[in-house]
């Protein structure tokens, strides 16, 4: 079997050259670099890849941190999981998943610390997430999928959620909507602080404030609990009917809703509109098309695999950049001027 001694010897130079070469532990002339991988293709040398990362060399392997947690929304968790694998791999590197939530900081250790992958990328991002706080200790650069209050130690791409939030509500405000309801995401998701949910809700709101607007907030949305029937019997018993629903709901929650508001004989867009903010309806199976201010896993997953691997190849230092992606509005035809007849109904 050849070993890189054979190659050495073939290529003229000493063992540590070649194991240069390899790991682009130091700087060698484009040359000899030339020489010596003309030599490994012509003898089949394979690196041990054991060996490499005792030496610190390059694993090849990008560990992905998105943690299974109870209720989460498996479309999306999915959705972002394979486009960054997708990119991953198209840049000639391997994923490996970590899913831990409570031990996901020492996984993390673990994985890089022991050269098993050569950077990290956190998904599903908290508001104050611990991944995030404890990057500096992975010994790997760190980019997240997110916008954590600390963000010292990675960089973090994302959607800017709080221009998202400002404007749903200038977009709704300029079509003539005065009285808005607005349909939370499942509770779990503000209770633990998900980020992307608290910034475009809070936005919303203080937009909608600035602008005069009423926003009439449902309460709590659970799976088991919610009744589509009552919350759309209660918008339309509402001294003051809203003419529009910007919803943060799943799909599973907002086709509940869209045939309560069906049931009631209430038309969309012509008597209330509708608008989904932070969803990721092009996955999933909607009854009616709603339009939407959506996630966009692919895109993103572009830019954090580009980022990273510009820091491993690069030696780039990532740390603390902040890059905020334009949101973007798919009309697919449920929002539209308020109609002056629905309003008498009331």
């Amino acid at each position: 079997m050849t070993g890189i001694k054979d190659v050495a010897q073939a290529a003229g130079v000493s063992v540590s050259t070649v194991s240069y070469v390899l790991s682009g532990k130091r700087t060698i002339s484009s040359q000899t670099i030339s020489k010596v991988m003309d030599v490994i293709d012509e003898l089949g040398y394979v690196p041990n890849a054991n060996a490499q990362r005792m030496r610190g060399g390059r694993s090849q392997i990008i560990s992905i941190s998105e943690p299974i947690r109870k209720d989460m929304n498996q479309i999306e968790f999915s959705s972002y999981f394979l486009q960054t694998v997708k990119h991953v791999k198209s840049a000639g590197y391997d994923a490996l998943l970590l899913s831990g939530e409570h031990e996901a900081v020492d996984d993390i250790r673990r994985v890089g610390n022991n050269n098993l992958a050569d950077g990290v990328i956190l998904l599903d991002i908290e508001t104050d997430d611990i991944r995030a706080r404890r990057a500096d200790s992975y010994g790997k650069p760190c980019v997240a999928i997110g916008y954590p209050q600390e963000r010292r130690y990675c960089a973090c791409i994302d959607i800017d959620f709080v221009h998202m939030g400002h404007m749903a509500a200038q977009r709704l405000f300029d079509l003539g909507h005065r009285v808005v309801a607005a349909l939370r995401d499942l509770e779990m998701h503000y209770v633990r602080q998900s980020g992307y949910v608290i910034l475009f809700r809070d936005a919303f709101l203080q937009r909608a404030e600035e602008l005069g607007m009423t926003v009439m907030e449902s309460g709590p949305v659970e799976y088991d609990t919610f009744d589509p029937q009552q919350y759309v019997e209660d918008l339309l018993g509402e001294k003051q009917r809203p003419t529009a629903l910007v919803s943060q709901a799943d799909a599973a929650i907002l086709n509940t809703v869209l045939d309560a508001l069906a049931l009631a004989n209430v038309s969309i867009p012509d008597d209330i509109s509708v608008l989904s903010c932070g969803t990721y309806f092009e996955a999933e199976l909607m009854k009616a098309p709603i339009s939407e201010m959506p996630l966009e896993p692919e895109g993103l997953c572009t830019k954090v695999t580009d980022i990273l691997i510009d820091a491993i190849e690069n030696g780039t230092d990532i740390r603390g950049v902040l890059e905020l992606i334009e949101p973007k509005y798919v009309d697919r035809g449920s929002v539209s001027k308020p109609r002056s007849d629905f309003l008498r109904q009331s």
